[in-house]
């Protein structure tokens, strides 16, 4: 029998201790299991990705007018964790709108709280070489992503939003860098 897996899981005839070779079939056996375990290490992959695939993907931006910027990242998922990171880098006609969200590959699990942190993004000042570092946030919606700083103008440090003024007036070649680990849906 060809091996079913990954789509469902292999039917094997276990021999008792009275079985003889020919029933089940001892070649065939053997054969089954072999075609199973090749199965297995098709779906597990080798080297450093032992469990999923890196997918590649195109950051997008919530409240962002992309433009002419450029975009790169990559997704992994495995049972229910995802880890995704990326770069967005401005172009000259790059505009933000508003608050900045990054859209996700992978909606993550609503039972997050509001502002729970999911890893770390990073906002690049090209003009300033001002590198602004940050919690990614959740933002209540399953596919979005809140981009912020930590402001420390008063006695503690709080965090907000960033958008078309903060942390700077965005322009080409202003980056924003994440990378993000959160449980899926």
């Amino acid at each position: 029998m060809a091996s079913t897996y990954p789509t469902t899981i292999d039917a094997f005839t276990n021999p008792t201790t009275t079985s003889l070779l020919t029933s089940p079939s001892h070649a065939g056996q053997h054969s089954d299991i072999n075609d199973a375990m090749e199965a297995v290490q098709t779906k597990l992959a080798i080297g450093n990705t032992v469990i999923g695939t890196y997918i590649a993907y195109t950051p997008t931006m919530s409240n962002v007018t992309t433009g002419n910027a450029t975009s790169s990242g990559a997704y992994c998922r495995v049972n229910d964790f995802v880890h995704v990171y990326g770069v967005f880098t401005f172009g000259s006609t790059t505009v933000v709108t508003g608050n900045i969200f990054i859209n996700l590959p992978i909606n993550l699990n609503a039972g997050l709280g509001a502002y729970s942190s999911v890893g770390i993004i990073s906002l690049y000042d090209a003009s300033s070489g001002t590198n602004y570092m940050s919690p990614g946030r959740y933002s209540g919606a399953d596919n979005l992503i809140r981009v912020g700083m930590d402001l420390t103008s008063g006695t503690y440090g709080t965090w907000t939003t960033a958008n078309a003024t903060l942390p700077m007036t965005w322009t080409t070649s202003d980056i924003i860098n994440f990378n993000l680990y959160y449980r899926a849906v």
